[in-house]
């Protein structure tokens, strides 16, 4: 047979070869080197390797159900450590499956993420905001002491009107002080305020109210799960609340208000204006470990995969390695922003931190957490931001709540 730079007409041959189908082996993807099937892998997605391609026959999941491929694929990628703090039993298709798709989306906004705003009844700046029911409700607190509840899902970005829709709940007389905190746990909502009440709310029954719980102080932070809300105070106290009993209890760590918290089975984490964070271990219901800081206190924590990652009043990002309960220091860094770093929130794709500065940028999830994009939509202080099911909402004194959310969603 000619070459591919040999016309027919220079062959030897009077007459075409008659190749039948039977002398040639099967063009076949399994029947490729391991090597080169590897080279052809780097130009299809995770998720349609993990999702497809390895349940085609036994070949392909042996070939990419080890954990190796996927370290090899996200370092060269991008080579720095990930995740930033070593995890045990790590599940790395998932991480490279949310690596690439937080990437992608991010890396050019304009092209896989919708953008859109949200003022309707809005008279005053916006506090705070929270994801709930895997993204699909957004409950908001602003200085107006509005309540406001929207469903996502009513948004069409081809229907204007379709923002009016969103509303379904809109109250600025459930509390009398300002709406500094939520959190939830399925359906039920919790909202902590200046007017020193935890109330919480049944959000599939129309916000109807459940019960509410009065403390010492304005409330200023709150984490909840199932049995047990634990709320900071601007009287420097920490509350622990079940709801299910109704019983309420504080303790003290701090000398100054408590303004963000965190927590997971082990471990209570509190940051204050004393310039402090404390590690509260539930199993010995006592304080585990004081962290001293120099200059300055954390304004947000975002606690999980052995990394406590906090934002200060100067704008700086920290992180500190929780491991084993450790929770030394691992670095100090400057993300670019120019104004207190207001909110912060990690995930294995991505950190997502807001700013005074009117700006949120979105960071590599590694050890060096190098900016994908920088978002300035706002054109005031972002006071928060929550994230949750591919969704970003920020909270902002521009008297607007920012939504981003796939294109494809």
């Amino acid at each position: 047979m000619a070459s591919p730079s040999t016309s027919l007409s220079d062959c030897s041959c009077k007459e075409p070869v008659d190749c039948k189908d039977d002398d040639l082996p099967p063009l076949l993807l399994n029947n490729l080197p391991s090597e080169l099937l590897i080279y052809i892998s780097n130009f299809i997605d995770a998720k349609t390797i993990i999702k497809s391609l390895m349940n085609v026959c036994q070949e392909f999941y042996d070939l990419f159900s080890c954990d190796s491929y996927w370290k090899q694929r996200i370092s060269k990628r991008w080579p720095q450590k990930y995740p930033a703090i070593h995890v045990d039993d790590f599940d790395w298709q998932e991480g490279c499956i949310i690596r690439e798709e937080t990437y992608r989306q991010w890396s050019n906004p304009d092209d896989h993420l919708d953008y859109f705003t949200y003022n309707e009844g809005l008279f005053a700046a916006v506090d705070t905001v929270h994801l709930m029911k895997n993204g699909s409700i957004l409950a908001a607190g602003s200085r107006d002491r509005y309540l406001t509840i929207l469903d996502l899902d009513k948004y069409d970005k081809h229907r204007p009107e379709s923002k009016k829709e969103m509303t379904v709940y809109s109250d600025c007389k459930i509390h009398k002080g300002w709406i500094w905190s939520l959190a939830s746990v399925d359906s039920t909502l919790a909202t902590g305020s200046w007017d020193t009440f935890i109330r919480l709310w049944n959000i599939e029954a129309g916000c109807q109210p459940i019960t509410e719980f009065k403390c010492k102080s304005a409330i200023l932070s709150i984490h909840m799960e199932p049995g047990l809300i634990v709320a900071g105070g601007y009287d420097k106290k920490l509350y622990f609340i079940d709801p299910r009993e109704g019983k309420k209890s504080f303790k003290r760590f701090h000398r100054q208000p408590v303004l963000c918290v965190a927590a997971d089975d082990n471990y209570i984490i509190t940051g204050s204006e004393d310039k402090t964070i404390s590690i509260y271990d539930r199993r010995t219901s006592s304080v585990y470990k004081t962290v001293e800081l120099e200059n300055c206190y954390a304004l947000d924590l975002s606690y999980g995969d052995n990394q406590l990652w906090f934002g200060d009043k100067e704008g700086q990002l920290h992180l500190m390695d929780a491991t084993y309960g450790n929770f030394n220091t691992v670095a100090t860094y400057d993300v670019g922003h120019k104004g207190k770093l207001t909110g912060v929130k990690h995930t294995r794709g991505a950190v997502f931190t807001s700013s005074s500065d009117f700006h949120v940028n979105v960071l590599e999830p590694n050890i060096n957490p190098s900016p994908i994009t920088t978002l300035k939509e706002h054109k005031g202080d972002v006071t928060g931001i929550s994230y949750l099911n591919g969704i970003l909402a920020t909270s902002s004194c521009d008297i607007s709540i920012g939504i981003w959310r796939p294109k494809s969603y």
